[in-house]
């Protein structure tokens, strides 16, 4: 009689555990159906896949390869044409290296100037442009376009003053009655510099001029606006001796080479913007390595005469400006609200602009910070 009950009992438990499995299967199948594969490595991201609290965005590189294609051709305007300056040099490169289509990116880069840039941008002519600095963005938000900087590679200025070595013009004070060239108009960071040394800018001479430098060297100015990259090389090529007077060690420091959005776009189409980051951010790298041949790829590109020693110059200058302002613990091209708010505060204070503007009206740091995990670059394996 016990034997009978004891088989029955374990006959019973046999049944009731298949019931279990069959059940769990059934459970297992329906979530299988109701749920899509997870994309991403964070618990939570949102519909358009871009989540710039994270360090680390989504990784299923398939899915963002066609989120990315998704964004049509993306317009790309260089800032001076095809010259070696960042970040058209990245640019260039990460198109060239193929990069950009790695992650099904389909780039038209355009040459031009970083003003014309601005205003395709605001259009929506262009996506993604060259500024030549923050305050080139900064101006243009202040008139109503709808974008944003949203890289800058590097966190001091390569805008500069430069006087004849024998002139003994050393610092701002010494511009008092001086004849001052510049392009356009003095640029807002050297009016910061004399106000910041004391000097009234009223009691400087000021002229626009053309861009030949010999200007200086023939006496027609005391001292001209240049580039560091750019007119010192010229004129020392000529013989001539020749210094420079630095805005940033006289408290009024800039910054250059900025990647510009047009707003509608990245929203729209982050992850886009996020992997155009990534593939220039690489591209910086070899270009800082291999500088010949990322010149030769820059000279086939461009439809006049290119000068390969004085560009394999200016990527050699800027390239150490880069190098000298990384930001510790972060990646190439990462940007501070310190950088862009001294541009506002310098663009006001000149009465460039009429109003302070806010930081998150012209910067947007989310693209670059998801692109990081510190300053190693997410890169697919």
């Amino acid at each position: 009689m016990k034997r009978r009950n004891l088989g029955f009992v374990m006959v019973l438990l046999c049944v009731m555990l298949v019931l279990a499995a069959c059940g769990n299967a059934n459970s297992n199948e329906g979530t299988s159906e109701a749920s899509p594969p997870s994309i991403s490595m964070n618990e939570s991201v949102p519909e358009n896949g871009h989540d710039p609290d994270s360090a680390i965005d989504i990784m299923d590189w398939s899915s963002r390869k066609a989120l990315n294609e998704e964004a049509g051709e993306i317009t790309y305007m260089t800032g001076y044409y095809y010259a070696a300056s960042p970040p058209d040099v990245q640019v260039v490169m990460a198109d060239e290296l193929g990069y950009f289509e790695e992650f099904g990116l389909k780039v038209k880069i355009m040459p031009g100037l970083d003003s014309e840039g601005m205003k395709f941008l605001a259009a929506g002519q262009a996506q993604i442009a060259s500024a030549g600095t923050p305050s080139l963005v900064i101006q243009s938000v202040a008139n109503g376009a709808a974008i944003s900087g949203i890289a800058t590679f590097s966190g001091v200025g390569t805008s500069a003053l430069l006087v004849m070595s024998d002139s003994g013009l050393t610092e701002p004070k010494d511009l008092v009655g001086k004849m001052v060239g510049f392009h356009g108009a003095m640029p807002a960071n050297l009016l910061a510099m004399l106000k910041k040394s004391g000097v009234d800018p009223a009691t400087v001479n000021g002229v626009s001029v053309g861009y030949d430098p010999t200007v200086l060297s023939t006496g027609k100015v005391d001292a001209l606006t240049v580039y560091k990259s750019n007119e010192p090389y010229q004129l020392e090529q000529m013989g001539e001796d020749v210094t420079i007077i630095d805005p940033g060690q006289f408290g009024a420091e800039t910054s250059f080479g900025v990647l510009a959005v047009n707003n509608s776009f990245a929203e729209k189409h982050p992850t886009a913007v996020e992997d155009f980051l990534r593939a220039v951010s690489k591209a910086h790298d070899y270009a800082v390595e291999n500088p010949d041949e990322s010149i030769k790829v820059l000279a086939a590109r461009s439809d006049s005469i290119y000068d390969i020693p004085a560009e394999s110059n200016r990527w050699a200058v800027e390239r150490e400006l880069i190098e000298s302002s990384r930001v510790a613990g972060h990646g190439v091209a990462w940007q501070t609200e310190e950088q862009w708010q001294r541009e506002i505060d310098m663009l006001f204070q000149a009465s460039v602009i009429r109003d302070e503007l806010d930081l998150d009206v012209v910067m947007n740091n989310s693209f670059i910070d998801s692109i990081y995990d510190g300053e190693q670059l997410i890169w697919p394996e």
